[in-house]
């Protein structure tokens, strides 16, 4: 009797050592097909990054070249315009006409678009440098500058140009692209300035991490530039004694400096949501690479 007492005793033990023992090897196991998954994961993850460097480093430099070449084509068929409006047909018509080619320098849309070619220009030569392999130190510089360029001047004015252009034209196109231009001015031109800059600006974001200079510098150099514009802007209206924007005939004085105010707290805004744009895909691509660490 106690022999067989003893005997049971003996094996509840053994019954639940071995189950804990199943237990720890289910558990390993499990652990190891985490594991397992988890570095196939990073290891994917760091294979997409890579993948969406190479594609990047591809399609960058075939855009840049076609934003570029866009631009240039738009200077020369102003330039041919211009010709067009000094003739007698057009340049008796419409005094705003013959504003178009007399105040050509002073308008913001053209201001604009001498930033982005100047960008893009940065961006080929910075494409061509890095593809050859060439002056690192010179590459670096003008990854800099354009990095600065476009946060603190190209972003926020083409957002600018772009919205408040074709928000005025849906009110009463007369106050910022009277119909008589229509005579003269295709469509596709009107497009490339006012709509394309903004389609060019989305693919930029989306190919390009832009070396983001300090909020400080990027804050200084666009009310700067703010400023310089507006001193131009009203000395021309007190040389000329009109305004090169309908907009502003129908405000009194106290709602011109109200609108310019608006103007310029909205490209600080645009200015601010790209900073945040970056930002956020730096921390992404940040991710990225701790997970692949992993």
């Amino acid at each position: 009797m106690d022999a067989r007492l003893t005997s049971q005793t003996h094996s509840k033990p053994s019954f639940v050592h071995t189950l804990i023992k199943r237990l720890k090897i289910l558990l390993l196991v499990a652990i190891k097909e985490i594991t397992t998954l988890a570095v196939k994961e990073a290891v994917f993850a760091q294979i997409e990054s890579v993948r969406m460097r190479q594609v990047r480093s591809v399609l960058g430099p075939i855009f840049h070249v076609s934003f570029l070449a866009h631009h240039l084509n738009v200077f020369f068929c102003g330039h041919r315009m211009h010709a067009r409006i000094e003739s007698d047909k057009f340049y008796d018509l419409d005094h705003r006409i013959s504003d178009i080619k007399n105040f050509s320098t002073v308008f913001f849309t053209n201001w604009n678009l001498v930033f982005q070619t100047i960008y893009f220009t940065l961006a080929v030569t910075h494409d061509l440098l890095r593809i050859c392999s060439l002056w690192d130190s010179l590459r670096d510089r003008i990854d800099r500058w354009k990095g600065f360029l476009f946060t603190s001047i190209v972003f926020p004015c083409s957002i600018f140009v772009s919205t408040m252009f074709w928000g005025v034209y849906s009110i009463d196109r007369e106050l910022v692209y009277p119909e008589v231009c229509d005579e003269f001015i295709p469509d596709w031109l009107n497009h490339c300035i006012h709509t394309n800059i903004v389609v060019f600006l989305i693919i930029e974001v989306l190919i390009t991490n832009q070396l983001l200079p300090t909020s400080k510098s990027a804050f200084t150099a666009l009310t700067v530039l703010t400023i310089f514009y507006d001193i131009i802007f009203f000395i021309t209206f007190f040389i000329y004694g009109r305004f090169i924007y309908g907009l502003f005939h129908v405000f009194n004085w106290p709602q011109r400096i109200m609108f310019l105010l608006l103007n310029y707290f909205v490209t600080i805004l645009a200015m601010k949501i790209g900073i945040v744009i970056e930002n956020f895909k730096y921390s992404l691509s940040s991710k990225r690479v701790k997970t692949a660490k992993m």
